[in-house]
């Protein structure tokens, strides 16, 4: 009996991410250490292997974040455009499209219509958000 959770592989739309240039300065994949957040702001401990300090990152006009291990993500990693890097804009196909088809959605529909998606890859653990800026990159 076939399964019917199973999809042929070619029926799979996966997710369209964008690398953010601001993230290309950073080598290898981060550690997320820590998240702050004060409802409105989503603020982001990173440490890289190569690097003695963490850098931060930091999210305004947040509506919504999930964290997860990523091998419960593996529409984003099993596409072969996908590079090795660690910060993300979701162009099309991420959780906020997901969110979009669910009928409790009906009411944010046209509050987030113009929010973007951005995803930070991690060791471990990745983050998906529903946020108004692209992220501010700090460092101590």
């Amino acid at each position: 009996m076939k399964n019917s959770r199973m999809t042929n592989k070619s029926e799979i739309e996966y997710p369209i991410p964008e690398e953010l240039n601001t993230s290309k300065k950073y080598n290898g994949i981060p550690e997320l250490v820590d998240l702050n957040f004060d409802l409105w702001t989503l603020k982001v401990k990173l440490e890289f292997p190569d690097l003695q300090n963490p850098i931060y990152l930091t999210f305004k006009n947040v509506e919504g974040f999930r964290v997860l291990d990523e091998g419960s993500l593996m529409e984003f990693w099993n596409n072969e455009k996908r590079s090795n890097g660690w910060l993300w804009k979701v162009k099309k196909g991420g959780w906020h499209d997901q969110e979009k088809k669910r009928e409790g959605f009906a009411f944010s529909k046209e509050i987030l219509a113009d929010y973007d998606e951005y995803m930070v890859v991690g060791i471990g653990i990745c983050l998906n958000l529903i946020g108004g800026s692209e992220p501010i990159i700090t460092e101590p």
